[in-house]
């Protein structure tokens, strides 16, 4: 088993990001996770309960605004302050706790957006040399249902004015998962939140077409875990974004039979763990 501890590092301004670790003494391999929007990184239990008796460490922070972390719900006040908490996380794992390999990092939805991210933009083999492989579920690439016009303006107008106001973000516990324990536990968690600012939203929808083009960028190994008819962000851009990365290693494993979003949290995660464990197996390998 695991020896779980938590704590703190100051992010971007200083604001305080908390993390957890799982460890084990003996374990060399290390998987960094970064959670989606409304989260919190005690919601991957099931992903380390998983790997109990596997060789893999676990790391994961709350983002800013979320779970345990300091910061407005929902809010953020340039949605790159989320990759420079990201980048300062790495910095910190690596200076405190990860000093052998292999290293890879893991993400949901928009954690996935902000992973690409930094694989796209701030990310070197030279200076991070022990991150062998990235896996993507369910990344935020575009979203399954456009939005009206009308909202985009409102959006542009609230950030603004009134930036630090937080809406609904018109998602429910159905669209994430088909499990009702899951639900009843996502239902009593008060870490989650369902709200989001327009900076928030806007820095998203920004990101969609830049990290598109920025896609050729990534090389790192890369596995996408995606549902076939995700109810809340959009497959076929992921697959798109999948098709134009420049990673000679890529690997996209979808999922159909009405999965839902979260698909670590679904009925069917015991495949979607499977198929975690034979890529990680690989990279732990070395192939």
């Amino acid at each position: 088993m695991h020896k779980r501890s938590e704590g703190f590092f100051p992010g971007h301004h200083d604001l305080k990001i908390f993390f957890q670790a799982w460890e084990k003494k003996d374990n060399t391999a290390s998987i960094i996770i970064l959670h989606g929007q409304g989260e919190h990184s005690e919601c991957y239990h099931r992903v380390v309960d998983f790997f109990k008796d596997d060789e893999w460490n676990f790391y994961a922070m709350d983002m800013r605004g979320h779970g345990r972390s300091e910061g407005k719900r929902g809010y953020v006040a340039h949605f790159n302050d989320y990759s420079r908490d990201y980048e300062i996380f790495l910095k910190h794992l690596f200076a405190a706790k990860i000093k052998r390999g292999p290293v890879v990092l893991l993400s949901h939805s928009m954690g996935s957006m902000i992973q690409l991210k930094f694989l796209s933009e701030s990310y070197s083999q030279t200076q991070h040399p022990l991150i062998q492989a990235q896996v993507c579920s369910s990344p935020l690439l575009g979203v399954a249902v456009p939005v009206p016009q009308f909202k985009d303006v409102g959006a542009e107008v609230l950030a603004r004015f009134f930036p630090k106001i937080t809406l609904w973000n018109e998602l429910n516990n159905k669209m994430l998962t088909r499990d009702q324990n899951v639900v009843k536990e996502f239902e009593a968690d008060v870490l989650r939140h369902d709200v989001m600012s327009s900076k928030v939203y806007l820095g998203m929808k920004e990101n969609f077409s830049t990290l598109l083009e920025r896609a050729s960028r990534i090389t790192l190994p890369t596995l996408f875990q995606v549902a076939e008819q995700d109810p809340v962000v959009s497959t076929p851009a992921a697959k798109e974004f999948f098709e134009r990365l420049g990673s000679s290693k890529k690997r996209i494993l979808v999922y159909g039979d009405g999965a839902r979003h979260e698909i670590y949290n679904d009925v069917m995660r015991e495949q979607v763990f499977q198929d975690l464990k034979k890529y990680l197996d690989g990279i732990k390998s070395g192939g």
